[in-house]
């Protein structure tokens, strides 16, 4: 219960922090990534794949936006991107690996997502 308590508390500043890239969505028809919208997602996206992004906290970083590769709406890579300078910093799946979708993540990010921002801004 105290967790949830917390969860809900930092899912305010969170939201104030990021809630502008929660309509970030896209994909090539098979892997879909979003911007991942709640801390609760952190946390289930860390225990899918075996990684630190809720741990460590990521939601809090100001200057990273979090999103999720996902295929059948299972999460299969976790993608921090610089708010400065709209690059990938890590791409990690399962235990902090690339995943053999890594290069389609990597190209669909880079490819998408300034557009993606262009349209919220």
């Amino acid at each position: 219960n105290e967790m949830r308590e917390e969860i809900e508390a930092e899912q305010k500043d969170f939201e104030k922090l990021k809630g502008r890239f929660f309509k970030i969505r896209f994909g090539d028809g098979e892997i879909f990534i979003k911007a991942l919208e709640s801390v609760e997602e952190f946390m289930l996206e860390g225990d899918i794949l075996g990684h630190c992004v809720f741990t460590n906290e990521y939601y809090k970083k100001e200057n990273s936006l979090i999103l999720s590769a996902r295929i059948n709406d299972q999460p299969v890579e976790t993608i921090e991107v610089s708010l400065e300078s709209l690059s990938i910093v890590q791409s990690r799946g399962i235990n902090n690996k690339a995943t053999k979708f890594h290069d389609r993540i990597v190209n669909l990010v880079n490819n998408n997502l300034r557009q993606q921002l262009a349209q919220i801004a």
